[in-house]
């Protein structure tokens, strides 16, 4: 006995076309007298309806499934839940360092100056276009103005001192996020974005009783019943909410009107990295204070984390537990910190980490600081960690360049010189790596309307390389400044 074969189930049957082919051929096999199959056929209109309707199903379908799954989401909210359930949180911006050069007007007396909290100073507008905020968020200073060092500038002699400052876009003091009703598990969000990450300070207002400061933790799963604490968590927008226990783990605030009170500063990004002696503007007058000046450009301002960068990083950090304990950790924990670039030697307990700060540059006292802290929580007892700045090292490159007839040779010039500062910019080197004299050739090569080109010198200062390749030492980033005097030839071309 013969059995009839099964219709066979194509499976990728999911897109307009393909829905209208299989149905039409199963209207043939069902319905042989429906013989008219053409377009102004009503059976075939509400054939192809429903085809259009189950392709848009099949998509929606397809996304959900997508979404379901890290290296498959596309969605940033998406992402942010999947993440969260292994305890991630995406980075936020992270706001720019600078070290603030403040001259105060010369003193042959002792006079004690107050450097308050909030100090703000701004770009200038010829600098950055719009001027961009940075402040001093530490505890206020005293500085004794005699005992400053001296520093002549257009020949007035000034008292001059360092000061770390960070990028702020505003500082929102004592906003009302809402009232308790003592119930679990309260959520508030804060009215301005992004958040600076420390800059928080949450006050309950509790009737008859003084205001009280509560304490912000990572998670409230280690929080007792009376523990005044709170988490904060980010949407994909970046919008911070304040989250409160439920009496079991961290105890809700007690019944209220308006009496949640928040300070905190907002701004970071890749703005904040301005460039040297563009931070000049005082926002808040200091007592004798003249002149304000970066003699560096700031660093570290770093945009917030994309979903590419959150999926490689997520997983690796999620195996380390929160914990820095190999050398992969530190460098992991150290990224996720805002660090652009970092790299660790161990010798024996000590862990020294090499860190490069977005942008470029050196970093300052003040993230040193930030980030120390953060790893001191992280890392084993008996662990040290020493922080270390990286060693720049300059590549020197000299080039003939032919440019073919009909281009013009300065618009030739400026791509050539282009090109080879995007090749070594800073975003696309790191520690310890080999520069090609052959990726030089290639992307000069790749610009239209260059007919040859030449390397005449490929080295680190005066010593000329000879194998065709610059091996880096492991705390080293290689640097280009560009082409300098006659170092790029430009012939041919008008």
């Amino acid at each position: 006995m013969t059995t009839k074969p099964q219709p066979r189930i194509d499976y990728t049957s999911i897109d307009y076309e393909s829905l209208r082919s299989a149905m039409l051929e199963l209207a043939r096999e069902r319905l042989p007298e429906w013989t008219d199959h053409s377009p102004n056929d009503l059976g075939v209109t509400l054939l192809e309806l429903f085809a259009s309707m189950g392709d848009s199903l099949f998509y929606y379908m397809d996304r959900v499934a997508n979404e379901s799954y890290l290296y498959t989401a596309q969605e940033r909210r998406s992402v942010v839940n999947l993440l969260r359930l292994i305890g991630y949180e995406l980075r936020p911006p992270m706001p720019a360092n600078a070290n603030l050069t403040l001259l105060f007007q010369d003193t042959a007396v002792s006079k004690v100056v107050v450097i308050p909290t909030g100090a703000s100073f701004a770009t200038n507008a010829k600098a950055t276009g719009t001027p961009i905020g940075f402040q001093f968020l530490r505890l206020p200073i005293s500085v004794d103005l005699l005992k400053l060092p001296k520093q002549t500038v257009a020949g007035t002699v000034y008292r001059r001192y360092v000061l770390p400052v960070i990028q702020v876009d505003q500082f929102v003091t004592n906003e009302v996020l809402g009232s308790s009703d003592e119930s679990a598990r309260q959520r508030f969000a804060l009215a301005q974005k992004p958040l600076i990450d420390g800059t928080l300070t949450l006050t309950v207002l509790q009737p008859g009783q003084p205001a009280k400061v509560w304490r912000r933790v990572d998670s409230l799963l280690q929080s007792g019943p009376q523990d005044a604490h709170y988490s904060v968590r980010r949407n994909e927008h970046d919008v911070a909410f304040v989250e409160f226990g439920d009496g079991i783990r961290a105890r809700p605030p007690v019944r209220g009107r308006n009496n949640l009170l928040a300070s905190y500063a907002v701004g970071g990004g890749a703005k904040g990295n301005v460039p040297a002696g563009s931070i000049t503007d005082i926002k808040l007058a200091i007592d004798s204070l003249k002149k304000v000046y970066n003699e560096q450009a700031g660093n570290g301002g770093v945009d917030r984390e994309t979903i590419p960068e959150a999926v490689e990083r997520a997983p690796r950090q999620s195996r380390s537990m929160g914990r820095a304990v190999t050398a992969s950790d530190f460098e992991a924990h150290a990224r996720s910190f805002g660090v652009a670039k970092a790299r660790v030697e161990v010798q024996g307990t000590l862990v020294k980490l090499y860190i490069a700060p977005a942008g470029g540059g050196y970093s300052n006292d003040l993230l040193k600081d930030d980030l120390l802290a953060y790893l001191n929580e992280r890392r084993m007892l008996t662990t040290r960690v020493d922080l270390r700045d990286p060693t720049y090292v300059t590549i020197k490159i000299a080039a003939v360049v032919e440019v073919e007839p009909y281009f013009y040779r300065d618009e030739v010039k400026a791509r050539v010189e282009r090109a080879v500062g995007e090749l070594l910019s800073f975003d696309r080197v790191d520690f310890g790596d080999t520069v090609y004299i052959s990726k030089v050739y290639e992307a000069i090569e790749a610009i239209e309307g260059v007919a040859g080109v030449e390397v005449t010198f490929f080295g680190v200062g005066d010593e000329s390389s000879s194998q065709g390749s610059i091996k880096l030492k492991f705390g080293e980033i290689p640097r280009f400044v560009g082409f300098l005097g006659d170092d790029l030839k430009v012939n041919g071309g008008k």
